[in-house]
C-alpha cells in the first residue's frame, strides 16, 4: 500500500482534501460514479487494505483493480505505468498468484 501511495504522490495525484461523505458513500464498484480512480485508491482502497493488514484480517478473495485502472489511465498509460504495474502486483497477491516481476 505504501508503494501505491508513493506512486500516486509521484504522479501528483495524491489529494489533500477528502471528498465529501456523499461521494465516498457510493455503492458502485470502485465508486466509479462519484470518484476518479486515484481518489478511490486514496480514500477507500488504501485505508481499507491498511486496516485489513494492520488487524490481520482476511484479504478479499478476489481483486481486479488493474483492468479498471488501465481503463481510467488509458490516455496516460505511459505516465501511469508504475502505478499500473503496482496494481497488477496487488491483484496477483490478493488472488494468491505469484507476482509477475517481469514487467
Amino acid at each position: 500500500m505504501d508503494q501505491v501511495e508513493q506512486t500516486l504522490r509521484d504522479l501528483d495525484l495524491w489529494e489533500h482534501d477528502r471528498p465529501p461523505p456523499e461521494r465516498l458513500a457510493s455503492r458502485q464498484p470502485f465508486a466509479f460514479d462519484t470518484l476518479q480512480c486515484h481518489q478511490w485508491l486514496q480514500w477507500q482502497f488504501i485505508p481499507r487494505m491498511r486496516r485489513i493488514l494492520r488487524n490481520g484480517a482476511e484479504l478479499p478473495a478476489q481483486s481486479a483493480i488493474l483492468p479498471y485502472a488501465e481503463e481510467c489511465f488509458r490516455a496516460h498509460a505511459a505516465d501511469a505505468a508504475e502505478l499500473l504495474f503496482t496494481l497488477q502486483l496487488v491483484d496477483e497477491l490478493i488472488c494468491g498468484r505469484s507476482p509477475s516481476l517481469a514487467n
